[in-house]
Protein backbone atom coordinates (compact mmCIF):
# COMPACT_ATOMS: atom_id res chain seq x y z
CA UNK A 1 0.00 0.00 0.00
CA UNK A 2 2.93 2.30 0.73
CA UNK A 3 4.20 1.66 -2.81
CA UNK A 4 0.80 2.75 -4.19
CA UNK A 5 1.03 6.00 -2.23
CA UNK A 6 4.61 6.72 -3.26
CA UNK A 7 4.25 5.82 -6.96
CA UNK A 8 0.64 6.91 -7.39
CA UNK A 9 0.49 10.06 -5.28
CA UNK A 10 3.73 11.46 -3.87
CA UNK A 11 5.92 11.24 -6.98
CA UNK A 12 3.19 12.52 -9.34
CA UNK A 13 2.45 15.45 -7.03
CA UNK A 14 6.14 16.38 -6.93
CA UNK A 15 5.77 16.85 -10.69
CA UNK A 16 2.43 18.51 -10.03
CA UNK A 17 4.14 21.16 -7.89
CA UNK A 18 6.57 21.87 -10.74
CA UNK A 19 3.64 22.22 -13.11
CA UNK A 20 1.82 24.47 -10.65
CA UNK A 21 4.82 26.80 -10.61
CA UNK A 22 4.70 27.02 -14.44
CA UNK A 23 0.98 26.70 -15.19
CA UNK A 24 -1.33 27.19 -12.20
CA UNK A 25 -4.53 27.43 -14.18
CA UNK A 26 -4.08 24.11 -15.98
CA UNK A 27 -3.40 22.28 -12.75
CA UNK A 28 -6.26 23.90 -10.84
CA UNK A 29 -8.84 23.45 -13.61
CA UNK A 30 -7.90 20.17 -15.27
CA UNK A 31 -6.81 18.05 -12.26
CA UNK A 32 -10.30 17.83 -10.68
CA UNK A 33 -11.87 16.90 -14.03
CA UNK A 34 -9.29 14.16 -14.63
CA UNK A 35 -9.64 12.91 -11.07
CA UNK A 36 -13.39 12.44 -11.57
CA UNK A 37 -12.62 10.45 -14.72
CA UNK A 38 -10.08 8.33 -12.86
CA UNK A 39 -12.47 7.56 -10.01
CA UNK A 40 -15.33 6.75 -12.37
CA UNK A 41 -13.31 4.47 -14.61
CA UNK A 42 -11.35 2.73 -11.87
CA UNK A 43 -14.46 2.11 -9.75
CA UNK A 44 -16.30 0.66 -12.75
CA UNK A 45 -13.37 -1.60 -13.67
CA UNK A 46 -12.89 -2.64 -10.05
CA UNK A 47 -16.55 -3.52 -9.49
CA UNK A 48 -16.76 -5.41 -12.78
CA UNK A 49 -13.71 -7.41 -11.64
CA UNK A 50 -11.63 -6.41 -14.66
CA UNK A 51 -8.61 -5.26 -12.70
CA UNK A 52 -7.29 -4.93 -9.17
CA UNK A 53 -4.41 -3.07 -7.62
CA UNK A 54 -2.14 -4.47 -4.95
CA UNK A 55 -2.53 -5.21 -2.14
CA UNK A 56 -5.21 -7.57 -3.38
CA UNK A 57 -6.55 -8.38 0.08
CA UNK A 58 -7.98 -4.85 0.40
CA UNK A 59 -11.48 -5.05 -1.08
CA UNK A 60 -12.29 -1.38 -1.62
CA UNK A 61 -11.08 1.65 -3.50
CA UNK A 62 -8.23 2.42 -1.08
CA UNK A 63 -5.78 0.74 -3.42
CA UNK A 64 -6.63 3.12 -6.29
CA UNK A 65 -7.20 6.30 -4.28
CA UNK A 66 -3.60 7.46 -4.65
CA UNK A 67 -3.60 7.13 -8.45
CA UNK A 68 -7.08 8.65 -8.73
CA UNK A 69 -5.90 11.73 -6.83
CA UNK A 70 -2.30 11.73 -8.03
CA UNK A 71 -1.05 9.99 -11.14
CA UNK A 72 -4.03 10.29 -13.47
CA UNK A 73 -4.92 13.93 -12.73
CA UNK A 74 -1.28 15.01 -13.03
CA UNK A 75 -0.84 13.14 -16.32
CA UNK A 76 -3.99 14.82 -17.65
CA UNK A 77 -2.64 18.22 -16.61
CA UNK A 78 0.67 17.59 -18.31
CA UNK A 79 -1.17 16.52 -21.45
CA UNK A 80 -3.04 19.83 -21.55
CA UNK A 81 0.11 21.76 -20.69
CA UNK A 82 1.98 20.16 -23.60
CA UNK A 83 -0.97 20.74 -25.92
CA UNK A 84 -0.78 24.43 -24.99
CA UNK A 85 2.95 24.80 -25.63
CA UNK A 86 3.76 22.29 -28.40
CA UNK A 87 3.17 22.75 -32.10
CA UNK A 88 2.02 19.15 -32.50
CA UNK A 89 -1.49 17.91 -33.14
CA UNK A 90 -3.36 17.46 -29.84
CA UNK A 91 -4.55 14.07 -31.06
CA UNK A 92 -0.99 12.89 -31.59
CA UNK A 93 -0.15 13.99 -28.04
CA UNK A 94 -3.25 12.21 -26.75
CA UNK A 95 -2.10 9.00 -28.43
CA UNK A 96 1.44 9.43 -27.05
CA UNK A 97 0.09 9.94 -23.52
CA UNK A 98 -2.28 6.99 -23.95
CA UNK A 99 0.58 4.78 -25.11
CA UNK A 100 2.95 5.89 -22.32
CA UNK A 101 0.28 5.44 -19.63
CA UNK A 102 -0.42 1.97 -21.00
CA UNK A 103 3.29 1.15 -20.88
CA UNK A 104 3.37 2.28 -17.23
CA UNK A 105 0.40 0.05 -16.44
CA UNK A 106 2.04 -2.83 -18.32
CA UNK A 107 5.06 -2.43 -16.03
CA UNK A 108 2.71 -2.45 -13.03
CA UNK A 109 1.13 -5.62 -14.43
CA UNK A 110 4.56 -7.19 -14.94
CA UNK A 111 5.56 -6.44 -11.33
CA UNK A 112 2.26 -7.65 -9.87
CA UNK A 113 1.02 -4.22 -8.78
CA UNK A 114 -2.07 -4.66 -10.94
CA UNK A 115 -3.85 -7.84 -12.00
CA UNK A 116 -6.41 -8.44 -14.75
CA UNK A 117 -9.47 -10.71 -14.76
CA UNK A 118 -12.60 -11.40 -16.82
CA UNK A 119 -10.89 -11.04 -20.18
CA UNK A 120 -9.32 -7.66 -19.47
CA UNK A 121 -5.96 -7.18 -21.15
CA UNK A 122 -3.43 -4.51 -22.09
CA UNK A 123 -5.31 -3.64 -25.32
CA UNK A 124 -8.47 -2.88 -23.30
CA UNK A 125 -6.29 -0.85 -20.97
CA UNK A 126 -4.98 1.20 -23.90
CA UNK A 127 -8.52 1.78 -25.14
CA UNK A 128 -9.71 2.74 -21.64
CA UNK A 129 -7.19 5.60 -21.46
CA UNK A 130 -8.37 7.27 -24.67
CA UNK A 131 -11.77 8.61 -23.44
CA UNK A 132 -10.39 10.40 -20.36
CA UNK A 133 -7.54 12.03 -22.28
CA UNK A 134 -9.79 12.91 -25.19
CA UNK A 135 -12.55 14.35 -23.03
CA UNK A 136 -9.95 16.21 -20.98
CA UNK A 137 -8.78 17.87 -24.18
CA UNK A 138 -12.34 18.65 -25.25
CA UNK A 139 -13.06 20.08 -21.79
CA UNK A 140 -9.98 22.27 -22.14
CA UNK A 141 -11.06 23.48 -25.59
CA UNK A 142 -14.53 24.38 -24.29
CA UNK A 143 -13.00 26.31 -21.40
CA UNK A 144 -10.56 28.00 -23.75
CA UNK A 145 -13.46 29.04 -26.03
CA UNK A 146 -15.21 30.80 -23.14
CA UNK A 147 -12.01 32.55 -22.05
CA UNK A 148 -10.93 30.51 -19.04
CA UNK A 149 -7.50 29.85 -20.56
CA UNK A 150 -6.86 33.33 -21.95
CA UNK A 151 -3.38 34.46 -21.06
Amino acid sequence: MILNIILGFIIPWIFGVFLYLKDKKTLLVIAPFMSVWAYTLNEALFHLNFNRFAPLEIKDDLTTMSINLGLYPILGCYLIHYIEIKKVSPYILIMIFTFMTTVAEYLALTFGIVTYDNGWNIVWTFLSYIPPYLSGYWYYTKLKNIGVFDK
